[in-house]
């Protein structure tokens, strides 16, 4: 018998009403996945209670179409959900981002997928963008033989959405995300790592699996606003900017996990502010000033960074595709590429200054620091390539097309 809660949960999970709802929820449950980030280390997954616990709450449907009982709340709650999580557990973070971003993928498949997998109103789908073999077109659909990499939180999903090229002969025709249900691929469990081991991101295998016409989304519709979902989900976020929405909050979970690390620092400063016997005047020991300075610049290097993204997500998370500019496109990119780059950043100065005692292993400084520096590896947040790509649209050169 299969145990996940996406096949064990016997209630709906609820609908949030609003942003700060879900604000709220994510706040709530602060606690619980601190005291289970050890567990989820050892495991190298999410522990099943805290999926029960995310799915319960509603949280997993802000991206979700209300059609099948989600919220639709958008990127802006995306983005402060995930911070509220990751900054408890930056593993929880991270695979709660994957997951609801996917939501807003998934509901650009044509409506038999949606009907299919949403028939299941606890499904979660994980994903991998990294795909290895072939893909074959055959009559109603597709033959795929090959590998997935990195699909974080696979071992609790019911589903697997896989972004493939399509070829004829050695030409690339086509890039389609294809959707494939969990019995038609096979887990590698491979993933052990210095940095966000309970995201269980692991490797998939599929042998000459088929995939039904349906099952599949061109990437070039989604891109264009056109994808055949839209003709049952409205709300103008499916029209929108992937770079906006599917990917929009990709650097949050660093960002949260570089904000809970400031928390934790702020923490050991304040437990270092002393009371002299002659007077109630509280004061810090000689040459912590300029730690006091650097911590104060870090915090608000974080703050700059969020307010780059929200804004990014007022502007464009609901603004119609085709309108928005190869330049503006390309800003998206990079402003997800710089946060997350600043979040390294910021760890990196604060833990340089946690000396010694940072470096146990059952030290809480460490561990958000090893993930936030693993939040920011993932290749689509590597800076060089990304500030490449805005540069030359801000100067009118031609850019790779988003895959």
């Amino acid at each position: 018998m299969d145990t996940r809660p996406v096949y064990t949960l016997s209630t709906k999970p609820e609908v949030l009403a609003s942003h700060d709802e879900a604000v709220d929820r994510a706040r709530a449950l602060g606690d619980r996945l601190r005291e289970r980030l050890w567990e989820g280390d050892t495991l190298r997954r999410q522990p099943d209670q805290t999926v029960a616990d995310i799915l319960e709450s509603g949280l997993y449907g802000v991206m979700k179409p209300k059609r099948y009982g989600g919220s639709e709340l958008g990127t802006e709650s995306l983005i402060d959900v995930t911070i509220e999580l990751a900054s408890a557990d930056p593993s929880t973070g991270w695979v709660y981002m994957l997951w609801a971003a996917h939501m807003w993928l998934q509901a650009l498949w044509p409506v038999k997928a949606l009907d299919e997998m949403w028939a299941n109103p606890n499904s979660l789908a994980s994903s991998v963008v990294s795909t290895i073999g072939d893909v074959t077109k055959v009559d109603g659909g597709y033959h795929w033989s090959g590998r997935g990499l990195f699909s974080s939180g696979v071992d609790h999903c019911d589903w697997l959405t896989a972004a493939v090229p399509i070829k004829e002969g050695d030409e690339v025709v086509d890039h389609r995300w294809m959707l494939l249900p969990r019995e038609d691929f096979e887990i590698v469990d491979d993933w052990h790592t210095v940095g966000l081991r309970g995201t269980g991101s692991k490797t998939i295998v599929v042998d000459d699996v088929f995939v039904p016409e349906y099952r599949t989304v061109s990437t070039e519709s989604i891109v264009a606003g056109e994808a055949p979902g839209r003709e049952v989900n409205t709300h103008p976020m499916y029209g929108a900017p992937m770079g906006a929405n599917f990917t929009g909050a990709m650097s949050v979970p660093a960002l949260g996990a570089a904000k809970g690390l400031v928390e934790l620092f702020r923490a050991r400063l304040e437990s270092r502010v002393q009371s002299p016997d002659r007077t109630n005047s509280p004061y810090v020991g000689d040459g912590t000033g300029t730690t006091m300075a650097r911590f104060a610049e870090v915090a608000a290097s974080l703050d700059a960074s969020y307010s780059l993204l929200v804004w990014n997500a007022a502007h464009y998370a609901c603004a119609p595709a085709k309108g928005v500019t190869p330049v503006e496109g390309e800003k998206l990119r990079r402003d997800m590429t710089f946060t997350a780059q600043e979040a390294r950043r910021a760890a990196n100065r604060l833990f340089e200054e946690c000396g010694g005692s940072g470096l146990g292993e059952s030290s809480l400084l460490a561990h958000f620091w090893r993930d936030t520096n693993a939040a920011a590896a993932h290749r689509g947040l590597t800076w060089d390539w990304q500030g490449d790509s805005w540069t030359k649209a801000a100067v009118g050169l031609p850019v790779t097309p988003l895959r």
